[in-house]
């Protein structure tokens, strides 16, 4: 059989008062055709309620019936279980995958396993009594990967929802699209014909979901295997982080490191996350003026409050545990200089430690004066 093109994405969490996912979704059928897929694949979450498929299900119809006659698979995931019963109209190129514990479909002459969110259950409990050629199957869930070293580095859901093994998956399986984690740095795995990937969300839900939204292209070869992958930037705003720590002392030079990073960041449709943590014997109040400033100037832009997703500008993650009370104590100031004099001098420099000390100390400084 001829190749099969699909693009994968999931966790698009669509609700009424979140205008950037419908058109994040909007760009992902764009793709489809730009990139000449067979089928799209969305794994789980399209919505982020399954009240929000009410308000939300006569667009994603228009949309999948835009790309007809191509399929688009749908599968439920934990967010929107509810959103896909049988009298439910995706139009005609639809293909829901909702039963459980498992359902199968050919979609494009590819044998796909569906495979829905179950809460408290693992794939391989669900799968029991499967029986596919790995070379021929491709596998669509809602779930969470581990491998021997651990889990999927990735943003999701706190948790592990029904969770496999990447081995039991490359055992099965030739392609596994998956959905439940938005973004991360490791989400594909690759073994020869074999792939177990997540495409992320491609919008970010959250400020946790850093880098750039993205689709996966999978080049699927009935009998072969996946004969190629490639990942397909989405041109939405994103998210990416910076992050300085600092001492008692040491604050100005740690605001101005802060300021000159997040400018480096800066380009059209990122937001960049500032975030100071560390420790000092300034104010909160203070801290967040100097940061707030340093960061204006070094981007020519206004910085946003920490609750504020404003745009343009950085975003203040003001992290620092403050002893302001401590502040003008010649002890605590003798105790901060000797402890950064001994981390200056070690063999191996691991602000973390300094850090964990000075909290430590300056905590048993403030109970000794309570």
């Amino acid at each position: 059989m001829p190749r099969v093109r699909f693009l994968q994405t999931s966790d698009v969490h669509l609700r009424a008062d979140r205008p950037e996912r419908r058109r994040a979704l909007e760009l992902v059928f764009d793709a489809v055709s730009a990139h000449a897929a067979d089928a799209l694949i969305i794994a789980g979450d399209l919505f982020d309620r399954s009240t929000d498929a009410v308000g939300e299900r006569a667009r994603v119809r228009e949309l999948v019936e835009s790309i007809a006659p191509r399929p688009v698979v749908l599968l439920p995931g934990n967010h929107d279980l509810d959103a896909f019963g049988s009298g439910t109209d995706f139009g005609a190129n639809a293909v829901v995958l909702a039963d459980v514990p498992y359902v199968r479909a050919s979609v494009c002459g590819v044998d796909v396993v569906g495979l829905p969110y179950q809460q408290g259950r693992t794939v391989t409990e669900c799968l029991t009594g499967l029986t596919a050629d790995p070379l021929r199957t491709a596998l669509i869930a809602h779930a969470t990967v581990t491998d021997a070293i651990g889990a999927f580095a990735g943003e999701g859901e706190d948790g592990a929802y029904m969770p496999v093994m990447v081995a039991d998956l490359f055992q099965r399986f030739s392609y596994a699209a998956l959905g439940h984690l938005h973004s991360g740095r490791n989400l594909v795995r690759r073994d020869r014909e074999r792939l177990v990937a997540y495409a992320g969300s491609p919008v970010a839900t959250s400020r946790r979901e850093i880098g750039p939204r993205a689709v996966l292209l999978v080049d699927f070869e009935p009998g072969a295997g996946v004969a190629a992958h490639q990942i397909v930037p989405l041109g939405v705003p994103y998210y990416e982080r910076t992050e300085v720590t600092c001492t008692p002392g040491g604050e100005a030079a740690a605001i101005d490191r802060l300021a000159r990073q997040a400018a480096a960041l800066r380009k059209p449709g990122v937001r960049v996350l500032a975030r100071l943590g560390g420790v000092s014997t300034e104010s909160e109040a203070v801290l967040r003026e100097a940061a707030t400033d340093a960061l204006a100037r070094a981007s020519g832009a206004v910085a946003m409050p920490e609750k504020s997703d404003g745009h343009p500008g950085a975003v203040l993650e003001l992290a620092v545990t403050s002893y302001a009370a401590l502040a003008n104590s010649p002890a605590v100031a003798e105790f901060v200089s000797r402890l950064t004099a001994c981390d200056a001098n070690g063999a191996e420099r691991d602000p973390r430690l300094v850090e964990a000390a000075l909290r430590i100390g300056l905590g048993a400084f403030l109970e000794s004066l309570s």
